[in-house]
């Protein structure tokens, strides 16, 4: 099962200026968490497991705002996550 949850400052997944508000998806089965990554002039979805990366989905600079969040809102729909905190 996927996890929809916020990581707090310190954490590895977190960015000051996160695009998607520091959500991560976590699973509890696989060791596995996809979380959003500021690239340069980009932002990217990205999966790691263990020390492997892989990207997910790139996405270009110049996405209005709200964008990148709504679009992970919908992965963690598609992949059925439940969401444990909301703010």
């Amino acid at each position: 099962m996927w996890y929809v949850v916020r990581v707090v400052k310190g954490s590895k997944h977190y960015e000051p200026e996160s695009q998607i508000g520091n959500l991560v998806l976590i699973s509890d089965t696989t060791d596995m968490t996809i979380s959003g990554r500021s690239m340069g002039d980009g932002f990217r979805f990205e999966a790691r497991k263990g020390t492997e990366t892989f990207v997910v989905k790139d996405f270009a600079a110049s996405q209005p705002a709200g964008t990148i969040a709504s679009k992970f809102a919908a992965l963690a729909h598609k992949m059925g996550a439940l969401v444990i905190s909301e703010t």
